[in-house]
């Protein structure tokens, strides 16, 4: 598979699953056992988790929330525990977030807060109403973190084990509906598999990195060579359906965005098992990346190291 793929474009894909944006920096606040949980949650399974917080989780009350703008921005996000947290404590933490430049949170879990919400002056885009894997309610504290994250959203993810999923599934989806609109504008039989290529190999290699892959070149092929096996089915599959008539610019929508779901949920199962690689097969990559690496300008051919 890989030598069927432009090297150039998995060079580009390993840079942007890279990023290069450092995760951001969240400040939970609200008060006692709830707070705790909420922590406790969002740190779970982290590496650099030390008393059940990670390091790139702040709790406070709310009353120690910093009211002055400069001390506020050291945060990126801001996540308001509203169990607990009555209104005269938490409107002055949404609006020092605010001018420190924080995306803010409010996390309510049942009924019975809409008034609280109001009171804080939180729009409806910045509530979650569930947590954890068994939330009831959607959408979850770590989908409305991963939305907030915007491009640092992979680090976070990378550094947050809690929200890696709900980031997979953005990524997933994301680049399925691309792919779905790509094979319904593009008319031209065969002219949509590059860009539907590129995103695919994009979205298995930024869900390689939220999983903590260190991501070379030597990484990447091999990776795409395991989860990315079908590609070439997908390209089959596809190039056939240039010959439907009439409505096979729509199955081709479909199958683009199908396809690419399969793959993604494929790639995050893959990563999920802790990526197995078996010893026959490794050889076998081993010898098709040393093929492709001999083709590689001199100054491409350390990114595999």
């Amino acid at each position: 598979m890989a030598s069927s793929v432009s090297i150039s474009k998995i060079l580009k894909a390993v840079t942007d699953a890279r990023g290069g944006t450092p995760p951001p920096r969240l400040c939970v606040v609200g008060a006692g056992d709830q707070l705790a949980r909420v922590v406790g949650v969002l740190s779970a399974g982290a590496k650099d988790e030390s008393g059940g917080v990670s390091g790139v989780v702040d709790a406070l009350a709310a009353a120690d929330f910093p009211h002055d703008q400069r001390l506020a921005s050291r945060w990126d996000i801001v996540v308001l525990v509203a169990a607990g947290c009555p209104v005269a404590e938490a409107s002055p933490v949404v609006h020092a977030a605010r001018r420190g430049g924080a995306e803010v949170i409010g996390l309510v879990e049942g009924p019975g807060h809409e008034q609280w919400l109001r009171e804080t002056g939180l729009f409806d885009d910045e509530v979650a109403r569930g947590l954890g894997p068994d939330a009831d309610g959607k959408p979850t504290l770590e989908h409305q973190i991963v939305k907030a994250a915007g491009d640092g959203a992979g680090s976070l993810a990378q550094s947050l084990p809690s929200v890696r999923r709900a980031y997979c599934d953005h990524v997933v989806l994301t680049n399925a509906a691309q792919n779905g609109v790509i094979g319904v504008v593009v008319i031209i039989p065969g002219a949509d598999m590059p860009a539907m290529t590129a995103n695919q190999i994009r979205m298995v290699l930024k869900i390689a990195h939220a999983y903590g892959e260190e991501l070379g070149l030597d990484r990447a092929i091999e990776i795409l060579s395991i989860v990315g096996t079908g590609f070439v089915l997908r390209t089959l599959a596809r190039q056939a359906l240039d010959f439907v008539p009439g409505f096979g610019w729509a199955v081709k929508g479909a199958v683009g965005f199908s396809g690419t779901v399969a793959l993604g949920q494929a790639a995050i199962a893959y990563f999920e098992a802790g990526a197995p690689l078996r010893l026959s097969r490794m050889q076998r990559i081993n010898r098709q990346i040393e093929r492709v690496k001999t083709r590689l300008p001199g100054p491409l051919k350390g990114l595999g190291s």
